[in-house]
């Protein structure tokens, strides 16, 4: 399983900030399932790892999957799902 790191920005709603930025995510229990909840393995840039609760959904005009993640102490992180077996890229 693939999955492809999307940004967040968030400063349009507040002050910016220098935050670590996640390079790398694992979901182990990943289900193509609408609102399916699942744990994001998160390695940010600064060498913390973190586990996020995560849900799953599904963009309903493009049919993309993908995972929006997030912990207690408000770190997020929302990466695309592609599938390995498809070459197409959305």
């Amino acid at each position: 399983m693939t999955f492809i790191i999307q940004q967040l920005s968030w400063h349009k709603r507040r002050k910016a900030t220098v935050e670590p930025q996640p390079v790398a995510i694992s979901v182990p229990d990943f289900e193509k399932v609408l609102n399916h909840f699942c744990t994001v393995e998160v390695t940010f840039d600064n060498g913390e790892v973190a586990k996020l609760t995560g849900r799953v959904t599904q963009h309903p005009i493009t049919g993309v999957w993908s995972v929006n993640g997030i912990n207690a102490k408000g770190q997020s992180v929302s990466a695309r799902y592609q599938d390995d077996n498809n070459d197409d890229s959305v």
